[in-house]
């Protein structure tokens, strides 16, 4: 896929998954900017001079206040991209990554977010793939469903799967 004039937007993104194969997503209130509700993983921009990994444990960490070593989340095990506009209507080319990690469900601390990023997360909550497919809401990644349902039944893919991208109009 050739990528358009849009500036790009690398990040790094983790499915913390629990003990019970639950995965943590945070959902935002439709804004006027987006008008539907949506669930997200974890995870955001990576940074100049900083790796894949690198970013995704930073984010956990800022988002969630959980200590991740970088090396501990494996490989991508799966990826995205396509055109995304901010809350702010900036428009990107986006690449996202995606980390899977099992952990210990907890609660997430928020101190460490941005003001930004607090502003955009209502709510936390820690769903099954079947929660996934009940909600009357987006999530994002779309698929996230069945992803977990692979990954969590058969392990980690060789090489990364590749999701389909769909933006809030």
């Amino acid at each position: 896929m050739a990528i358009p004039a849009d500036p790009v937007r690398r990040s790094a993104r983790v499915l913390l998954v629990d003990g019970d194969g639950r995965v943590l997503l945070f959902f935002n209130h439709g804004s006027a900017a987006r008008g539907r509700d949506y669930y997200f993983t974890v995870g955001g921009g990576v940074e100049d001079g900083e790796s894949l990994a690198g970013a995704a444990a930073r984010e956990v960490f800022e988002e969630t206040g959980l200590r991740v070593a970088p090396e501990a989340l494996g490989p991508v095990v799966c990826r995205r991209e396509g055109r995304w506009r901010s809350n702010s209507g900036i428009r990107y080319w986006a690449e996202e990554h995606y980390f899977l990690l099992r952990v210990d469900r907890f609660e997430p601390d928020f101190r460490g977010m941005e003001e930004g990023e607090r502003d955009e997360v209502a709510r936390h909550a820690w769903l099954s793939p079947a929660d996934l497919d009940a909600v009357d809401a987006i999530v994002f990644p779309i698929g996230l469903a069945g992803l977990l349902e692979q990954l969590l039944g058969g392990g980690r893919p060789g090489v990364p799967i590749e999701l389909p991208w769909v933006d809030l109009p």
